[in-house]
C-alpha cells in the first residue's frame, strides 16, 4: 500500500512538473553570431536569468548563427513581430530612431568609463525612450563591446592620407559610409557574417572592429595588422519586442528587464572589458602588427563634418550629443 501511495504521489508530482513546463511561455531570441561566441554567451546568460527570475515561467529559445537573418534583418524582423528578441548594434536602429546615430559619431566617446557612464545614465535612458517610442523594440540591456580600430590586410596604415582608395568594409549604415568617404577610403557595405570570406578573398582590404570582437570572429586569420584609431565605441542592445513584453505581467516584465540589464553587465565585466584589455597583446602573439596612428588629431578633425551632417539629418541628435558630451 505504501508503495502504491508513493507511486501515486510521484506520478502526481511528475504530472505537475510536466504541466508547469508545458505552461512555460517562450521568448524566441535570434542572433547573428556563431554558437559559443560573445553574443551567444550573452543570449545564454539572458536566458538563464529570465528563467531564474520568473521561476521557470518564461524560457528563452535561442536561434543562433543568423539562421533567421543577419543583424539588421533580425532587428527588422523583431519590429514586424517575427522574432521576440535579438542582440544588435545600436547603429542598426537608425532607420527607426534617427538620433541614435549619435552613438556612432566617430570620437564622441572619450574612454571606456565615459561610455559606461553615458549608457547607464541620462543618455542611455534617452536612447531607450527614443527607440521604444519609434519602434516595436524595448532595450533591456547594454553590451560594451569596446572601441573600434582599423584592421587591415597588409601593413598598418598610420597616416590618414594613406587611406585613399582603400576598400573598407562598411555596415549598411550611412554613418560608416560617410566616415570612410571622409577618410578617403572606398566603403563597401557587407554584412558582419560575410566579412571573413570577403577579407580572405581580397574583396575587402580592411574593416573596423573592436579588437576583442575581431578575435571572437577569428578575423586575425585573414588580416595582418591593426591600427589603434579608437574611432568609435561599439555598443549593442539586448532588445525585446514590445508586443512580446505585453504578454507578461508587470512583475514578469520587470524580471525580463532586470535579466537583460544583469546579463549585459555580467558579459561586460567578465568577458568584454577583460578581453579588450588583453586583445592587442593576443593579436601580436598571433602574428599581427599592432600600431598607433602617427597623428591621432588629424583623424579626429577629419570626422567633424560628419557630426554636423548627421545632426542636421536627424532632429533630436544635438540634444543627445550635448548630454553625451556632458557626461562625466
Amino acid at each position: 500500500m505504501n508503495r502504491l501511495i508513493l507511486g501515486a504521489v510521484a506520478s502526481l508530482a511528475l504530472g505537475i512538473s510536466l504541466s508547469s513546463a508545458a505552461l512555460a511561455d517562450t521568448i524566441r531570441l535570434g542572433h547573428h553570431h556563431a554558437v559559443g561566441g560573445m553574443i551567444d554567451q550573452t543570449a545564454n546568460k539572458f536566458a538563464e536569468l529570465v528563467n531564474e527570475k520568473t521561476n521557470g515561467e518564461i524560457e528563452v529559445d535561442i536561434i543562433p548563427g543568423a539562421q533567421l537573418g543577419q543583424e539588421r534583418e533580425l532587428f527588422d524582423l523583431l519590429n514586424n513581430n517575427g522574432v521576440d528578441a535579438t542582440i544588435t548594434s545600436l547603429g542598426h536602429m537608425d532607420s527607426y530612431y534617427g538620433p541614435i546615430t549619435v552613438t556612432s559619431y566617430p570620437f564622441a566617446f572619450r574612454d571606456w568609463d565615459h561610455a559606461r557612464a553615458a549608457l547607464n545614465g541620462e543618455f542611455g535612458d534617452m536612447i531607450k525612450d527614443g527607440v521604444a517610442e519609434n519602434s516595436q523594440a524595448q532595450i533591456v540591456g547594454w553590451l560594451e563591446v569596446g572601441f573600434r580600430d582599423l584592421i587591415l590586410r597588409g601593413e598598418p596604415i598610420t597616416n590618414l592620407e594613406d587611406m585613399a582608395g582603400v576598400n573598407m568594409r562598411s555596415p549598411e549604415s550611412q554613418t560608416w559610409i560617410r566616415m570612410y568617404e571622409l577618410m578617403g577610403a572606398r566603403p563597401t557595405p557587407i554584412t558582419w557574417g560575410e566579412i571573413y570570406l570577403s577579407m580572405q578573398t581580397g574583396v575587402l582590404q580592411g574593416l573596423d572592429s573592436p579588437a576583442f570582437a575581431a578575435l571572437d570572429m577569428k578575423f586575425n586569420e585573414v588580416t595582418d595588422s591593426l591600427v589603434k584609431t579608437n574611432q568609435m565605441f561599439a555598443a549593442m542592445g539586448i532588445v525585446v519586442n514590445k508586443n512580446t513584453m505585453s504578454r507578461f505581467t508587470e512583475e514578469q516584465q520587470a524580471a525580463i528587464a532586470e535579466a537583460g540589464s544583469e546579463a549585459g553587465m555580467f558579459i561586460n565585466d567578465t568577458i568584454l572589458k577583460p578581453g579588450a584589455e588583453t586583445a592587442y597583446a593576443k593579436m601580436e602573439e598571433l602574428g599581427m602588427v599592432v600600431a598607433d596612428p602617427e597623428n591621432p588629431q588629424e583623424w579626429q578633425e577629419a570626422m567633424l563634418p560628419l557630426w554636423d551632417e548627421l545632426s542636421a539629418q536627424h532632429p533630436g541628435s544635438e540634444e543627445l550629443l550635448e548630454v553625451l558630451l556632458a557626461t562625466e
